[in-house]
């Protein structure tokens, strides 16, 4: 079947957030005391989302500790969400392209509601997104299909229709899930060991670049 819309995940495949989000996990680091850590050690984990994100910088709390800091970490990301947040480079070109075309496109995303439209509302592309759906716009979300497949009601579109973009195995199996093709996005927030053996998408992208070139050449 022919791919008339893209969904893309948010963070490590259509923006790179990884800089402010970096920048509020070690700001809350030397507000508790802790070490800052290293930018290539948060990077990796930035797609696991907050929680994955504090344990790392204080991997020996749980409980009401580990929340306290996971709340601090996520106010300051709040409010510098869009210091340092781009579309990764490459992709704009992309974009152009899905306008240029008159293709559906939309984000899928496991981030808060709150977060995503904070992000967002400072942000400008080509064409508007028909649908964004975050991580609590129902009571599921990725790997479940119903995010993708409410986003494609939303973009017009049937799901055999879609191709949907992630950087992390749950978006692939979602896409799967949801009776979609699946792209890979290899040059997001993975860890080093990752393999595309392991991931059984449909196509698989080392750079930004490469999406473009997809959408430009292929669709």
């Amino acid at each position: 079947m022919s791919i008339q819309c893209i969904l893309f995940d948010l963070d490590g495949t259509l923006l790179d957030t990884s800089y402010d989000f970096a920048y509020a996990l070690n700001q809350t680091c030397r507000h508790y005391g802790q070490q800052p850590l290293h930018y290539q050690d948060i990077r990796k984990t930035v797609s696991q989302g907050g929680l994955a994100m504090t344990q790392l910088a204080f991997p020996g709390l749980a409980g009401e500790e580990l929340e306290a800091r996971r709340q601090y970490f996520l106010d300051v990301y709040f409010k510098n969400i869009d210091h340092h947040t781009r579309v990764f480079p490459g992709l704009a070109a992309g974009l152009a392209e899905i306008s240029n075309k008159n293709l559906s496109w939309g984000i899928v995303t496991n981030k808060p509601g709150w977060l995503t439209e904070k992000l967002l509302e400072n942000l400008s592309f080509p064409s508007e997104p028909l649908s964004v759906i975050s991580g609590d716009t129902l009571s599921v979300r990725k790997p479940h299909p119903e995010p993708l497949l409410l986003a494609a009601e939303q973009c017009g579109v049937k799901p055999e229709n879609c191709i949907y973009i992630g950087d992390h195995p749950r978006d692939i199996e979602a896409g799967i899930n949801a009776g979609m093709q699946t792209g890979a996005a290899m040059f997001g927030y993975l860890p080093e060991a990752a393999q595309e053996s392991a991931w059984p998408a449909n196509f698989f992208f080392e750079t930004p670049i490469e999406i473009t070139h997809f959408i430009r050449e292929q669709l």
